[in-house]
């Protein structure tokens, strides 16, 4: 395998792990749900149970990020501009560390001097809270956006809070900060895949599978009342597991038509 896939490449073509059990057995669920729900019989009760296509189209999105489905290069996309890991690049990063570190009080010291206590208050929460995220990279750009949203509020204490961090000169050094941003992006972007990368590929995977379970656990009250408990196990809503269903292409998984109702 190349070190960089090509973009269309699906992430199941990589070398990934096997899913675990109960991500297989959330995926066997889901993909018997697609599919039986979608037969004419069961969809036309299923809308009346106000099942829509945008409920069927999660649960097919689920289903496509659990069996690794999604294209490398939208992977990589949606990597570069949340990377879970910083890149190989410290200086850099210590660099967008470093102007978040330098803003943040200076925001709040802006905020501390708005003369509506009740503004102040607002303000000093939205600019106080933490920002959790899993790299120093995602991190210092969450920050930097939730500063940047000052400008961009329609609420003169924002404003005001704003144009007191434009006297101090934020946007001069923000030019600066978005260069360095999207060089570390286009690195993350462009960088051979690796085994941190091929582990968090798999992450994705089974943190989705968990929260398949969520979203059958919701069907099955949404349903419960408009079919017996004999077509609930047939939706793979009951008790029972499945057996795996042939390889059904997802395509045929998305087809749900709403002219069912009639």
């Amino acid at each position: 395998m190349p070190s960089l896939p090509a973009p269309s490449t699906p992430l199941c073509d990589l070398e990934l792990p096997a899913l675990s059990l109960s991500a297989r057995e959330q995926l066997t669920r889901l993909c018997a749900f697609l599919y039986v729900v979608r037969l004419p019989e069961i969809q036309t009760r299923a809308l009346l149970a106000d099942y829509t296509p945008e409920i069927h189209t999660q649960g097919v999105h689920c289903a496509s990020v659990v069996r690794g489905e999604r294209s490398f290069g939208e992977w990589r996309r949606w990597r570069a501009l949340r990377p879970l890991r910083d890149p190989d690049l410290p200086e850099l990063v210590s660099e967008l560390d470093r102007f978040a570190s330098r803003w943040q009080p200076r925001a709040l010291s802006a905020a501390a001097r708005v003369a509506d206590a009740d503004d102040r208050e607002e303000l000093e929460d939205y600019l106080g809270a933490p920002v959790e995220r899993p790299s120093r990279t995602w991190r210092a750009k969450a920050c930097v956006r939730c500063i940047e949203h000052l400008a961009e509020a329609p609420v003169p204490a924002y404003q005001a809070t704003w144009a007191a961090l434009v006297d101090e000169g934020i946007q001069t050094e923000l030019a600066r900060f978005h260069e360095v941003l999207k060089t570390v992006q286009d690195f993350i972007a462009t960088a051979p895949i690796d085994a941190d990368e091929i582990a968090d590929i798999q992450a994705a995977r089974e943190e989705s599978a968990a929260s398949v379970a969520a979203w059958l656990a919701a069907r099955r009250r949404q349903f419960t009342g408009h079919f017996t408990e004999e077509t609930l196990n047939l939706l793979a809503l009951g008790e029972p597991v499945p057996p795996p269903l042939p390889e059904v292409p997802l395509s045929v998984l998305a087809r749900f038509r709403p002219a069912a109702r009639a």
